[in-house]
């Protein structure tokens, strides 16, 4: 054990040990300080450390990206069939590339005369984004108007019946996106809006994170791309089915047992309403009702001949009179209310 006086010693770097056989003295500082170096100097085992970008994370599997190509490589062919008799003339979509990233990443590749069209997929969140390059766009233009326009070119701004007629190719494609996802989900596209603002565009969508698919379409001689942005807000309600197992094998819809529907049917037949017949009103005071002794008779405020309301479980469904069958009291049903209205036969 060392006195406080070697403890000062050391800390000062004068503390020195005998050696034996005529060695000399070693400073016991110096050996700690050697050791400390030897341990720094020991290479520390290596980890494999995977970047991860914080900025543009992937969400979705490739599992799943592959469902959403499997739904648009289906919806090329159904173009193929489709477009040709909107536009008179061939038309060869092709699915040629997916990507994710961010969608103002996207934007700044595109002119400034493109035109953006903001679809609703129904029931699904979101708006996809769907674009033409501008070759494309005035060929289809072309064959809309019935051929071909002298001098046109790509980079001349859009007229407003250029976009009219734009947003009438894009509503013919609604019922064959319709059909592509509907092995999927069952979805209600519709064109909310069109635009050559990509200030606007960009204030819709934002940075959000988005799966971008490039479709090449070949259209007489001239070949371009049409662009779809699907944001991943809009994928993720259906990520648990978005996996090619299902595309291939279809969504499988309920099926209806004939023999169940009609047991069902035969069970409600025997189920007991309360049918009552409204045979009109009237307003006593309270001294009137306090009064009121048997035989006293109440005028109401309906006529003999006037149609009365009947009433199944508390609902007015149909219209009837009084009459009598035998020895009893009955109601003849002579009309239907329907919406309030009644429908006299």
């Amino acid at each position: 054990m060392l006195s406080q006086s070697e403890i000062d010693a050391l800390l000062a770097g004068a503390l020195e040990i005998e050696q034996n056989d005529g060695e000399s003295n070693v400073n016991l500082a110096n050996l700690i300080d050697q050791a400390s170096e030897a341990v720094a100097k020991t290479p520390k085992p290596t980890r494999k450390v995977q970047a991860y970008n914080f900025w543009s994370p992937d969400r979705f599997s490739k599992e799943q990206m592959r469902a959403v190509e499997l739904v648009h490589e289906d919806l090329t062919e159904r173009l193929m069939t489709s477009l040709p008799t909107f536009l008179r003339t061939n038309v060869r979509p092709r699915l040629v590339h997916t990507e994710q990233g961010r969608f103002h990443d996207f934007l700044k590749d595109f002119a400034d005369n493109t035109l953006f069209h903001m679809l609703l997929l129904t029931p699904l969140p979101g708006q996809v984004v769907m674009t033409f390059s501008p070759n494309i766009s005035v060929m289809i233009l072309e064959q809309r108007l019935g051929g071909r326009i002298e001098g046109a070119s790509s980079e001349r701004p859009l007229t407003d019946i250029d976009q009219a007629l734009l947003r009438g190719m894009v509503e013919h494609m609604l019922t064959d996106i319709k059909d592509a996802w509907g092995k999927v989900v069952v979805i209600e596209p519709a064109l909310e809006d069109s635009t050559t603002n990509q200030h606007w565009v960009q204030m819709i969508l934002g940075n959000e994170k988005v799966m971008l698919l490039t479709f090449e379409l070949s259209l007489a001689n001239i070949t371009g791309t049409m662009s779809m942005f699907i944001p991943f807000s809009t994928l993720k309600p259906i990520g648990n089915v978005l996996n090619p197992h299902i595309w291939i094998t279809g969504r499988r819809e309920p099926q209806r047992d004939p023999e169940v529907r009609q047991q069902a049917m035969k069970n409600l037949h025997q189920v007991g309403l309360p049918v009552q017949v409204i045979l009109g009103s009237a307003q006593l005071t309270m001294s009137e009702v306090m009064s009121l002794d048997e035989g006293d008779v109440i005028r109401l405020d309906t006529l003999i001949k006037e149609h009365l309301v009947i009433q199944v479980a508390e609902q007015e469904r149909f219209t009837g009179q009084v009459g009598r069958v035998g020895n009893r009291m009955a109601v003849q049903i002579t009309g239907v209310i329907r919406d309030g209205e009644k429908v006299i036969g």
